[in-house]
C-alpha cells in the first residue's frame, strides 16, 4: 500500500528552528550543502557523519541510507513548493500575483533555499524510475514523487479555472504548467556561489518570463489553439 503523503504548510525555505530533532536537521542541512557543492554521487555520507560530528552508524538513527536522506531532501522541498502555490492560490484572484508569488518563492530563502532546489533539480530524474529498497526509503521515494506530481496537477487546475474564466488565453493548461514549473525550477541546473546573476535578478527575470508565458497569446506559439 502507499504510504499516505503528509498535508499541511510545510515550513518556509528559511533556516530550520532547533527542536528535538535539531541533529536529524543539522543532518539534512549538511547533506543538503555536500549534494549541491560536489554533487549527490560525488558526495560521502560518512563525510556527512564527520560534519555533524556523529558516527557514521549514528546516521542510521535518522536516515537508512544516503538516498533515503536525498528523498527526504527533496520531499520536504517539493512538498514546500506544493503547500506555498496552494496556499497563495487561495489567497487573492489576481493571477498575476499568484504566478509571481509562485514563482518567486523557490529564490526566497537565499543561498540555503538555492541549495535544496539545486539538488532537486540535478536529481529530479530519479523519480521517474522505478525504486525498492527500505521501508523509510521508500516511502520517501513515493513522498518525493507524489509531492512532483502534486505540484503539476495544482497548476494544471489553476491554468485550467484561468482559461475558463477567460482570464488567460486558451490552451493546453497540462503543457502550460509544465512550461512555468520548468521555467523556476531550471535556473537551479546552473546557478551556484559562483554564478555571475545576483539571486534577486534571476528571480525577477523568471517572473517577468512566467508572467509572459502565461497572458501571452496562445495563437502566437501555438497555432490552432482557440
Amino acid at each position: 500500500m502507499k504510504p499516505a503523503r503528509t498535508r499541511g504548510l510545510a515550513s518556509s525555505n528559511g533556516p530550520a528552528k532547533p527542536s528535538p530533532r535539531s541533529k536529524r536537521e543539522l543532518i539534512l542541512a549538511t547533506a543538503t550543502a555536500d549534494f549541491a557543492r560536489i554533487g549527490y554521487r560525488a558526495s560521502r555520507w560518512s563525510d556527512v557523519a564527520d560534519s555533524v560530528g556523529i558516527g557514521s552508524t549514528a546516521l542510521y538513527h535518522y536516515f537508512v541510507s544516503k538516498e533515503h536522506c536525498l528523498f527526504t531532501i527533496m520531499a520536504e522541498v517539493l512538498r514546500d513548493n506544493r503547500d506555498y502555490f496552494e496556499l497563495i492560490s487561495r489567497e487573492t484572484d489576481d493571477p498575476r500575483a499568484v504566478i509571481a508569488a509562485a514563482m518567486r518563492h523557490p529564490f526566497e530563502g537565499g543561498d540555503a533555499a538555492a541549495d535544496r532546489h539545486r539538488v532537486v533539480m540535478a536529481e529530479m530524474h530519479v523519480l521517474s524510475l522505478g525504486h525498492s529498497g527500505p521501508a523509510p526509503e521508500h516511502e520517501a521515494y513515493l513522498n518525493a514523487r507524489g509531492y512532483a506530481h502534486d505540484i503539476v496537477h495544482a497548476w494544471t487546475r489553476y491554468f485550467g479555472s484561468l482559461m475558463r474564466a477567460g482570464k488567460v488565453p486558451a490552451q493546453d493548461p497540462h503543457l502550460l504548467a509544465r512550461a512555468v514549473i520548468g521555467l523556476s525550477a531550471y535556473p537551479f541546473a546552473w546557478y551556484g556561489p559562483t554564478t555571475d546573476v545576483p539571486l534577486e535578478h534571476l528571480r525577477e527575470t523568471v517572473v517577468a518570463h512566467a508572467l509572459a508565458v502565461v497572458f501571452n497569446s496562445a495563437g502566437e506559439f501555438a497555432p490552432g489553439i482557440a
